[in-house]
């Protein structure tokens, strides 16, 4: 999962939590979305520094292609063709 769906998700729970009147659990919800959105915004601040993933985050899948992966695919029969 990827931290903006998280947070989306989290979101929702908060709002069923409190509608529900479990404050307490609420606010731990709260908590987590805040949180979550500071590592986001951390990220975006500090892109070069890279990350670790969070437990149960998926990685982002990669932006730009290695030389040699660009001349594997070149070279496969695939675009020979």
């Amino acid at each position: 999962m990827k931290i903006p769906k998280a947070i989306e998700l989290n979101k929702e729970s908060e709002q069923s939590l409190r509608d529900h009147k479990f404050i307490d659990h609420a606010d731990a919800i709260q908590l987590g979305i805040e949180a979550l959105g500071t590592v986001q915004k951390w990220r975006e601040e500090h892109r070069d520094l890279g990350f670790l993933l969070l437990p149960g985050e998926d990685p982002e899948p990669p932006t730009k292609r290695s030389l040699h992966h660009i001349k594997e695919v070149l070279e496969s029969p695939e675009v020979r063709k």
